[in-house]
């Protein structure tokens, strides 16, 4: 089979021809689940709805209503069931804004039957989307999925599709590698390192610091992004600095998104709080030579660098400028 090169590049999907935006991902997505009854059954199964006849289903792509916007894509049976879904390329989830029109739709909101979903699709995880969309209020309940959860979904339907279909999902996975690395499962910022500057006070919630978080409980917590600047997906590589050098590097063992964080760590006051993340962390390690933070990083200023970077330059500000130019030619 001839190879089919793009702009010098060689596609491993017809999906490829689309683009690898945001909009070219949903149509993708679209067009496979209007093609593959065993996809789309797979799919409405994983929001609890009835198998349904395939060729009664309608998929929509950018519905337009008046002062509601689009859609990226709604599936509709007439009288049974509803779904509207909203696709996101990275971590960011939608706004409760954006939800709420959707919501109100005149569609959607008149629809006669109660298998009616919101559905979230995004790079970040589900737990984490979880419970950030169950803080917006007065829409019900939403369904949080990753396109992690997308691909594992289309690889389950398998088993049961014709042999075009089988081509078709394949191709379709092979576009979520290429464009989110989620049919893989695999991080895209796995050599990154977020480095963030710890204070030695306790705060009044607490009856510990936090460097004596990180270094006596090996664990850290911060609101979950993207307000403030933190992160809305948790990092793979967290690193410390205080006293004006580089302290200790730890891979992230695990994370958990938390509205109470008491209920794992005894020194935090018992009350309920925006969603933070919990890190469990891996032992510390280090470069052999000291890293002091250099005159471009500010104070409590955070930053990400690509995981070499602090082992090979001689400042934390130098390995910051090189990760970013690094980015920037990649």
């Amino acid at each position: 089979m001839a190879n089919l090169i793009l702009h010098g590049r060689k596609l491993e999907s017809m999906f490829e021809l689309l683009g690898r935006d945001e909009n070219d991902m949903t149509g993708s997505l679209g067009w496979a689940l209007s093609q593959s009854p065993s996809l789309l059954r797979a799919f409405l199964h994983e929001l609890g709805l009835r198998a349904v006849s395939a060729h009664e289903v309608e998929v929509k792509l950018q519905q337009y209503e008046a002062g509601r916007g689009f859609t990226d894509i709604e599936i509709e049976l007439p009288g049974k069931l509803y779904v509207i879904i909203e696709a996101k390329r990275g971590a960011n989830l939608p706004t409760r804004r954006q939800l709420l029109q959707y919501a109100r739709r005149k569609r959607f909101r008149c629809h006669s039957s109660k298998s009616k979903r919101l559905v979230v699709i995004s790079e970040c995880n589900a737990d984490t989307a979880a419970v950030q969309l169950a803080g917006y209020k007065g829409l019900g309940a939403i369904t949080p999925l990753s396109w992690q959860r997308v691909a594992a979904i289309a690889r389950r339907s398998l088993s049961r599709s014709s042999n075009a279909e089988k081509r078709l999902i394949g191709e379709l996975l092979t576009y979520l590698q290429e464009v989110t690395n989620a049919a893989a499962g695999k991080r895209v910022d796995s050599n990154w390192v977020y480095v963030l500057s710890l204070g030695k006070v306790t705060p009044d919630y607490s009856t510990i610091s936090f460097i004596d978080t990180v270094e006596k409980k090996r664990r850290y917590y911060h609101p979950v992004g993207p307000w403030g600047g933190w992160p809305v997906e948790p990092p793979t590589y967290l690193a410390f600095r205080y006293g004006g050098k580089l302290q200790s590097i730890h891979y992230v063992k695990k994370c958990e998104t938390l509205t109470n964080l008491s209920t794992r760590m005894p020194e935090i006051k018992n009350e309920e709080h925006d969603p933070c993340f919990l890190y469990y962390l891996g032992p510390p390690f280090r470069p052999d030579h000291g890293v002091p933070t250099g005159d471009k990083i500010l104070r409590a200023t955070r930053v990400r660098c690509m995981l070499d970077t602090l082992f090979t330059c001689k400042t934390i500000s130098a390995a910051w400028e090189l990760s970013k130019k690094r980015a920037l030619r990649d």
